[in-house]
């Protein structure tokens, strides 16, 4: 095997492995790409085909490469088109690695892609095949520079000095100074999508249910509230066009909070989805850092939320929301003209005779509740009087069906009423005791005014699917419950998939929450105060202090000789040796073995079995190479014993 070929195949591997996290980013026609180039080289080794196309060939493939990054990332140039460079370029470097400054580019081609895994996140998972990565990527460069090795010990080699760095690694995770923000505004890890837009339409949330991803996770400090309680809210949608709810694209911002009681304390972990909603149990009593409270009681963050952002909330579960603005009052009673006059008719039939704005409100839910309603996933498509559709003919329908067609007919009769969406629920972890709140747990419900109550929370989906709100969507739903193949197994691997869930949150809380704040914390703990004139003087002896005590471990551990263990057979020899000097018979300088013994039984026939056993036993010891351990015992046993001062 040539050199060429013994490098290859670790360097091709290498690049794979860096690159597979990506597979689900990249355009399927870089992989597709990526798979052609290596799958040709490997095969080129096999039928002798030409290792490489041509000069003319190669920049052929190149500008066709190029062409296609240019069309596919021309609109949008973020960190996925520096990800696609990277491949196509990983793809087309191995049919130039003749010289051993091409191979050790290309190694570091596939260290810059390993980097790259953390535009897809920080999770423990990715962590770990980091870790892996690197370590085979190194492997891969121990081998360029070792050709004739084996490339399993240059695996082993690898681990062993992915080993020592780590006591470094953690010293720069804790120490390493932080910015405050991403570098440059570019955010590593990858941006998701909200189960929410700045519009409802039907439809809109039921199309989620079958997106398991996970929205965000809540830890408690005690007690998880009841489901009845788990009211996320996200967004408000205020206007009505006759066909989807927007909410306000500049609303007014607020500094005072609802009163409330029943306060519980939690810190959320939301996850990236490039808006800037906030989470929050109704009702927020506290502002987090770095986010914004509004008048109609949601929170939002001051920038789009790009990558994983942890924030700690008090919400009060009993609250009373006051709305002091008429002219907003007047404006949740609009609707449009011309549209849905059938159920406008209804509205006012059903709260003919009514006393007040309570009991109207209670009339329209008992409609709800006995008017034959279906909760479903597939409801039939709505014509453009889409709320008149929707309660005279179809009947069936999911939460925004519900929450339109309720909202509607309270301001039909001039009752304020507005649609809240977020969600609804969650997962208890019980190895953490936290919640994992999923996309499939969107839900909007409808609040009301009334002057004796200010706003409150009213949900028609309660009244029509009560198991949505105690089951989740999973207990509500018949039709989207997984049907179990798994039988008794089930139970097994859910407790897995919590266990991990676990240890990655924990993770993700320990490793992500480690900021620029947490950095400055932990410094003043040990006395260095940013802004003090000392600050730098002690920073820097810390340093030089904790680099020496890693130095010099690394100098007793690793680069001190190692200690040899004892030669037996010399070490009995030379006894042998000294109990004939003892009896008269010193060996002289240069005096073999043999020619030693012969010169002893000359003198002393009477020793000549035993001295010519034990020499005999010597000789296969030390020249013969036979490190037999019985041997090795039948020799040492014979010199014990020898004593030939007796006649």
């Amino acid at each position: 095997m040539n050199e060429t070929k013994k490098t290859i195949i670790p360097i091709l591997f290498a690049l794979i492995v860096a690159i597979f996290p990506h597979i689900g980013r990249l355009p399927l026609w870089i992989t597709l790409w990526c798979a052609v180039m290596w799958g040709y080289l490997l095969l080129s080794f096999k039928f002798r085909w030409p290792p490489r196309p041509g000069k003319n060939a190669r920049r052929i493939l190149a500008a066709v490469g190029l062409a296609g990054l240019v069309f596919t990332y021309s609109r949008h140039l973020d960190q996925n088109a520096y990800l696609g460079l990277l491949a196509v370029m990983a793809a087309l470097k191995p049919f130039e690695i003749d010289s051993h400054r091409d191979r050790m580019i290309t190694v570091f081609l596939a260290y810059f892609i390993v980097i790259t895994s953390l535009f897809l996140s920080e999770t423990l998972v990715i962590t770990i095949y980091m870790l892996l990565s690197v370590s085979i990527t190194t492997a891969a460069l121990i081998r360029i520079n070792d050709p004739s090795g084996r490339f399993k010990v240059h695996l082993k080699l690898s681990a062993l000095m992915m080993a020592q760095a780590i006591p470094l690694m953690i010293l720069l995770f804790f120490l390493f100074p932080r910015i405050q923000g991403s570098l440059f505004g570019l955010s590593l890890a990858g941006t998701g999508k909200s189960g929410f837009s700045d519009n409802l339409a039907p439809g809109s949330v039921a199309n989620l249910v079958k997106n398991d991803d996970v929205a965000f996770r809540a830890m408690f400090e005690n007690r998880i509230p009841t489901s009845d309680l788990l009211y996320w809210r996200g967004i408000v949608f205020q206007t009505f066009d006759g066909r989807k709810w927007h909410a306000e694209k500049h609303p007014r911002e607020f500094q005072t909070l609802p009163e409330g009681k029943n306060p519980v304390s939690y810190t959320v972990t939301l996850e990236p989805h490039n808006n800037r909603w906030l989470f929050a149990l109704e009702m927020p009593a506290k502002i987090p850092t770095l986010a914004t409270f509004y008048k109609d009681c949601t929170l939002r963050a001051r920038r789009a939320v790009k990558r994983k952002l942890r924030y700690e909330m008090t919400s009060n579960t009993s609250y009373r929301a006051e709305e002091e603005n008429q002219w907003a009052l007047r404006k949740s009673t609009r609707l449009p003209a011309d549209f849905n006059p059938r159920v406008r008719q209804l509205a006012v039939q059903v709260t003919q005779n009514a006393r007040n704005a309570d009991e109207k409100v209670g009339r329209i839910l008992d409609y709800f509740r006995t008017g034959g309603f279906a909760y479903t996933l597939q409801p039939p498509r709505l014509g453009a009087n889409s709320v008149d559709d929707f309660i005279f003919n179809s009947k069936k329908g999911y939460c925004e069906h519900y929450a339109s067609a309720f909202a509607f007919m309270l301001r039909s009769v001039e009752i304020p009423a507005r649609i809240v969406g977020g969600y609804q629920g969650g997962e208890v972890n019980p190895y953490a005791n936290y919640l994992i709140v999923r996309q499939s747990d969107a839900h909007v419900w409808v609040e009301v005014w009334l002057t004796e109550k200010g706003w409150i929370r009213i949900d028609p989906t309660a009244v029509v699917a009560p198991d949505r709100i105690s089951e989740g969507v999973q207990g509500a739903l018949a039709d989207s419950r997984a049907r179990n193949f798994l039988g008794p197994l089930s139970g097994f691997f859910e407790q897995i998939r919590f266990r991990w869930d676990a240890v990655s949150t924990r993770w993700s809380a320990f490793f992500e929450g480690y900021s620029y704040y947490e950095q400055q914390a932990l410094l003043e703990k040990i006395g260095i105060t940013s802004g003090a004139w000392d600050a730098s003087l002690k920073a820097l002896l810390l340093l030089v202090i904790i680099v020496s005590m890693l130095i010099s471990a690394y100098a007793w551990f690793v680069l001190k000789s190692p200690r040899r263990k004892p030669d037996a057979v010399k070490k009995y020899y030379t006894r042998f040796c000294e109990k004939l000097s003892r009896a008269g018979f010193e060996r002289k300088p240069g005096q073999g073995p043999v020619d030693y013994v012969k010169y002893v039984s000359a003198n002393r026939p009477d020793l000549k079995n035993r001295i010519d056993k034990i020499t005999e036993l010597y000789v296969q010891l030390r020249y013969r190479e036979q490190d037999s351990t019985a041997v090795l015992a039948d020799f040492v046993k014979k010199v014990k014993a020898f004593n030939p001062v007796l006649k």
